[in-house]
């Protein structure tokens, strides 16, 4: 189905009141709104629904304050489940532009809002690679890349673009891993960046950067909680190496909130399987949050909450149809898993 079709379904379900009645059927059902980063200049075209322009969320918020919803913490909407049209805001990874570009809007409202944190990168203060890598093969005219990491026997000598971008970003990282130090991994792809003439930098601002600490506390002065994401922005299946991420986050994040505090907790990547479940409980977690998208239905599993993901390239009609339960109803008519 086309964009204009589907908008133009929506909007007669709106006008027919169908978005009320649902609004009212659904009314019980928490909805958990995630956000991840913003846009300094064209990241929004490269991810769309992991980068937002600043004026895109600045008019949802506006959206949210003037709507029926009520706008609550997450641990408050699922400790009052009978309050009606309640809705939380989440937040994933900590990306920089949470502080340089929307950060009025977020004190001006004073919405609560859980900021998951991948602390990794948050303390280290270089780009997220893997994300830095794919913007620059998304944007870069060159024909040709050459990649020859410092002390590693192994190079990179492909065309562009390539036939399998992912796998050569997957590769460019494992390359670049193999560096031990922080500061050595984000030279590399700073030179990178300039053979393949793409910046990482707008207006003498770093891209693909996660928030610092004085960012973070900063933050939390507009009503944003900070809550666990894994160190390393990974979920593994294996007891020790995932404790060992929590504990790691835990820590990290103990400078701005009590450890006994840090009990909420987000899937990296949405990525999951139920042998994870257990493993949180046992590492002191009580809440967690997916990607699987829809509304949070009351005696529903808080370890495995449905959310719905706000984008650049998702329309107002589209977002209020997840909103008022429309969309999840649709989702149940015809049968389709989410």
């Amino acid at each position: 189905m086309s964009k204009k079709i589907k908008l133009t379904l929506l909007k007669l379900a709106e006008l027919c009141g169908i978005f009320a009645l649902c609004r009212y059927w659904y009314r019980h059902h928490l909805r958990v709104l995630c956000y991840h980063g913003f846009a300094y200049a064209d990241e929004h075209q490269f991810r769309p629904k992991l980068f937002m322009t600043p004026q895109t969320f600045a008019a949802r918020l506006q959206y949210l304050a003037n709507s029926p919803y009520q706008i609550v913490s997450l641990s408050e909407g699922l400790a009052h489940p009978d309050r009606p049209l309640q809705l939380a805001l989440t937040m994933d990874d900590g990306w920089s532009g949470t502080s340089e570009l929307v950060g009025d809007a977020l004190a001006k409202h004073k919405f609560p809002l859980m900021l998951y944190v991948t602390s990794y990168y948050a303390d280290k203060q270089i780009p997220v690679l893997n994300v830095a890598v794919s913007y620059l093969l998304w944007k870069t005219s060159a024909s040709a890349l050459h990649l020859q990491v410092p002390g590693v026997a192994d190079s990179i000598d492909v065309s562009l673009p390539s036939p399998n971008t992912a796998v050569l970003v997957k590769q460019i990282c494992q390359l670049i891993d193999q560096l031990p130090e922080a500061a050595a991994r984000a030279e590399v792809l700073y030179q990178l960046a300039d053979q393949l003439q793409v910046s990482l930098h707008q207006q003498g601002r770093p891209l693909f950067r996660l928030l610092d600490a004085d960012e973070l506390r900063g933050l939390q002065q507009a009503n944003v909680e900070l809550q666990l994401h894994t160190h390393r922005h990974c979920s593994p299946l294996d007891a020790e190496a995932l404790a060992t991420e929590i504990s790691q986050n835990r820590q990290w994040l103990a400078q701005f909130i009590p450890k006994e505090q840090l009990v909420h907790f987000c899937y990296p990547s949405g990525e999951y399987q139920q042998a994870h479940l257990p493993l949180l409980q046992q590492n002191g977690v009580l809440t967690a949050t997916t990607t699987h998208i829809g509304l949070h239905k009351q005696g529903s599993d808080v370890l495995q909450i449905r959310r719905i993901l706000d984008g650049e390239d998702v329309h107002w009609l589209e977002l209020e149809a997840e909103l008022s339960g429309f969309s999840n109803l649709v989702r149940q008519v015809l049968g389709v898993a989410n």
